[in-house]
């Protein structure tokens, strides 16, 4: 696999919140959004994988979310076995920034961008004198991913909070969350980074105004 911004994104989303399953011949890579806010997200997500992976994507409900799936024997065995992605159960725990993409901050933005705009939230806070304090907040049950983002993010200047660990609410699993407080770190995002999903996007606009 060509690793270029747009499959870096495509790894991004997958480690954000899609899944890559390996067993029994077969092969399936997934990826999972919100019924009502991902919509035009996933219309994306679509012609993403269409372009760049050159695979037939149809998008569809399943579990009371919206739902593609991709059969492939050789992308599966990419993902897996040249850029190292984990598969199956406990993806979450395991999972980390390839380290090719790690190392290259003209993808590791790509892939950032792809984790936030699948696993992250954008949203405002009341503070003491702000009405409206904006934050990127990405939570994740892997502390090597959470260190990863730590360390990318304040290489470029941007003012990272100490992570934080919490017991997840849908498992047992410690969670560990990452985030950005602020106009101006909001605004380093948008201009150094910056959104895929639509509805994040508009949320972080108008969190400027």
């Amino acid at each position: 696999m060509i690793l270029n911004r747009e499959s870096a994104e495509l790894i991004g989303i997958i480690i954000g919140d899609g899944n890559i399953y390996r067993k029994y011949s077969k092969y399936r890579i997934g990826f999972t959004g919100n019924i009502i806010n991902d919509r035009l997200y996933f219309e994306y997500i679509k012609r993403l994988i269409e372009s760049e992976w050159k695979k037939k994507a149809r998008i569809f409900i399943g579990g009371r979310g919206l739902r593609i799936v991709i059969n492939s024997k050789d992308f599966c065995n990419m993902l897996v076995d040249d850029i190292g992605l984990p598969y199956g159960k406990g993806k979450g725990e395991k999972v980390k920034i390839p380290q090719k993409i790690f190392e290259d901050w003209n993808l590791a933005k790509h892939t950032l961008r792809g984790i936030v705009d699948t696993d992250g939230s954008v949203f405002v806070s009341k503070k003491p004198r702000i009405e409206r304090y904006p934050c990127i907040e990405i939570t994740t049950t892997s502390f090597e991913l959470a260190k990863q983002i730590k360390y990318l993010l304040e290489e470029k200047s941007f003012r990272v909070n100490k992570i934080r660990k919490s017991l997840s609410k849908l498992s047992k699993l410690d969670t560990y969350r990452i985030a950005l407080n602020g106009q101006t770190n909001l605004k380093l995002w948008i201009e150094e980074i910056g959104f895929s999903n639509p509805y994040k996007l508009g949320r972080a606009i108008s969190y400027l105004k």
